[in-house]
């Protein structure tokens, strides 16, 4: 089934050939290893699970020191992923039904507080415990992720910075942004990913909402081409830095 988000941009999302410029095996440090066992940090563990019709990426990221997790994202089937560490809550990334339509059976599972940017609350499929701020950590044991709120796909997306991993919703994904319903989202989401997530490094790496991961700097080289080529004013919907 295609997903509104990147149609026709991956084959089944994970399946899809990387990024040059993206080493499957190590970048910047963090390994990339199969479903459910993604990532070794050092001090954290960062567990990936692509789930859905709509092959969304959830993730968990666990801090070895206190053996807590926080879980990114709720899509169907969610609930029955198994996690040997207990939650200490989960975020959404955005208010779309693809990250949410697991939430609810998730709840009943595992009664953690939801953590939502208050711009997309009104999207959720239940009020969220406590809003999302840019600028402001999110606590999973003693690790700490930054909140980037990088609105254009949706007025409340958010992105979520750890080190050098950036897990980047439906804001980024390899080779353009996430889907946008109006050339003023796009110029929203364009200006999103100028001054919140181009002025990253080149070698964070971005974990997306959907497909592989990518790399700041393979998309921010690619962005400036696709910039220097021009655009049309009215450009928005499914947009790819090189076709």
């Amino acid at each position: 089934m295609a997903c509104r988000c990147c149609p026709n941009r991956f084959k089944g999302c994970w399946g899809h050939d990387r990024p040059r410029g993206f080493c499957t095996t190590a970048q910047g440090g963090v390994m990339v290893l199969k479903d459910g066992v993604v990532l070794s940090l050092g001090e954290a563990v960062v567990v990936r699970y692509t789930l859905g019709p709509y092959g969304v990426n959830a993730y968990q990221v666990v801090c070895r020191r206190t053996r807590r997790a926080l879980c990114i994202d709720a899509p169907e089937g969610v609930a029955t992923v198994g996690c040997d560490v207990p939650p200490q809550a989960i975020v959404l990334t955005h208010g779309h039904g693809d990250h949410t339509a697991g939430l609810r059976a998730f709840l009943e599972k595992v009664p953690v507080p939801v953590l939502a940017h208050a711009l997309d609350a009104p999207r959720l499929p239940l009020p969220p415990n406590g809003f999302l701020e840019d600028g402001r950590d999110v606590s999973v044991g003693a690790l700490r992720l930054q909140v980037l709120h990088t609105p254009g796909h949706t007025p409340g997306s958010v992105c979520l910075l750890f080190g050098n991993v950036l897990f980047s919703g439906d804001t980024l994904f390899p080779n353009g942004p996430g889907h946008t319903d109006s050339p003023a989202a796009f110029r929203q989401i364009v200006d999103s990913l100028e001054r919140k997530i181009f002025t990253l490094p080149d070698a964070v790496v971005v974990f997306p909402g959907h497909g592989p991961p990518t790399n700041v700097g393979y998309e921010r080289a690619a962005y400036q081409a696709f910039r220097a080529r021009g655009y049309p004013q009215n450009l928005c919907g499914d947009v790819v830095w090189k076709a």
